[in-house]
């Protein structure tokens, strides 16, 4: 059984990876459910994905009980950091996106507080928006912290069944990108977790 929230900014492909990973654990024979919590109904609103994998009665993931965040962006993380456990992971997408609420009021981005926050738990760093950049799609990076997240070994899937869900989400089409984007943050977050 595992909790896991994905959290992000409206336009980071948020959704999509939660729905492939919710499809990978049906492929399996696995029990799915996920819950959805949208900002500003827009691209740049915040949104937030409870995604439990195992025998749950209930999609939403209380206070205190998720296995894993997957973090697109470190102000979501923190955002988000009431439903850690305290031996849980968190992974995060080295990408600081200014939240219309800070630009609209002249604020900077809290980097100290959110630090201090952060530093009470397991925090591993990806750069995900520059690998998938590199590969040349940036519409990639939820496949990079799809990646990131197997290799953390919280999910209990397995690799075939992921890509097979990439498939029936995105067509054999978009899979070489994909998949090469899924290896790179699975590659990464090997190379984090051993620092």
């Amino acid at each position: 059984m595992t909790s896991i929230v994905f959290a992000g900014i409206g336009g980071q492909g948020v959704i999509t990876v939660s729905n492939i990973v919710g499809r990978a654990a049906v492929i399996e024979g696995k029990n799915a459910m996920m819950t959805e919590l949208h900002g500003m109904a827009q691209r740049g609103g915040r949104i937030s994905v409870d995604l439990r994998i195992g025998n749950y009665r209930n999609a939403i993931i209380p206070n205190g009980s998720a296995d894993v965040i997957v973090a697109f962006e470190e102000m979501e993380a923190v955002r988000n950091i009431g439903k850690m456990k305290e031996d849980g992971i968190i992974i995060i997408n080295e990408r600081r996106i200014h939240p219309i609420t800070l630009i609209r009021n002249a604020q900077n981005y809290p980097e100290k507080e959110m630090e201090e926050i952060l530093s009470r738990f397991n925090v591993i760093r990806i750069r995900a928006d520059e690998i998938a950049l590199k590969l040349g799609s940036k519409k990639s990076v939820n496949m990079v912290m799809l990646g990131a997240l197997y290799a953390s070994g919280t999910l209990e899937l397995k690799e075939e069944s992921i890509m097979r869900a990439v498939e029936e989400s995105f067509g054999s089409r978009y899979m070489e990108i994909n998949k090469n984007a899924f290896l790179q943050g699975r590659n990464a977050m090997g190379r984090e977790a051993v620092k």
